[in-house]
């Protein structure tokens, strides 16, 4: 009863609620990069990839991102999956790449 008991968490806990380091990344992929769709606009808002990357540790991954325009993000989730909206592109990879780049320049 008097013991104070650390479990040496091996995995961090989800958080569905960005960190300031994440929502700093998010910002950054914002205000660095146009539309992942290639549409030429200026980005608005991240996706979450609905595919996993092999490296995600969760689903929703606040690292693994990709910055979109606000009405490509809608009419993506209108198509109900990525490969029906861009079947060329790929999500998972590109926000891996992302991902990189935000640690690379320190951000993650």
């Amino acid at each position: 009863m008097g013991y104070q008991v650390d479990h040496k968490r091996m995995r961090d806990k989800y958080n569905p609620i960005p960190t300031k380091r994440e929502r700093e990344f998010h910002l950054w992929l914002i205000d660095n990069f146009s539309c992942f769709c290639e549409c030429g606009g200026p980005a608005e808002c991240v996706h979450h990839p609905l595919q996993r990357h092999r490296e995600q540790r969760w689903r929703r991954d606040h690292e693994f991102v990709v910055p979109m325009r606000s009405a490509c993000h809608m009419a993506l989730h209108l198509a109900g999956s990525e490969d029906a909206y861009a079947g060329q592109l790929d999500f998972p990879e590109g926000a891996a790449e992302y991902r990189f780049m935000g640690q690379q320049g320190g951000l993650l």
